[in-house]
């Protein structure tokens, strides 16, 4: 994935990461990973990361409009 990954800078952040979400196909495969995670017992580090996710694909979303490919958008 191409996506980038940071840690967050703020006070209890120094674990969480944040995922930039580059590419369609990227997306693509965090909508994957989110449904695995939601689909299995997540301990804290996952739990971290399928917010990030989730917060990645909100970010995407909302830069992107739904006519922009014609298609409606996947809710993650």
């Amino acid at each position: 994935m191409r996506s980038k990954v940071r840690h967050g800078a703020n006070a209890g952040e120094a674990t969480r990461p944040v995922f930039e979400i580059e590419t369609a196909a990227d997306l693509e495969r965090a909508r994957h990973r989110i449904r695995s995670l939601r689909d299995s017992t997540r301990d804290e580090d996952e739990e971290h990361e399928l917010q990030a996710l989730l917060e990645a694909v909100r970010r995407w979303d909302a830069q992107r409009p739904a006519a922009m490919d014609g298609k409606r958008r996947k809710t993650p």
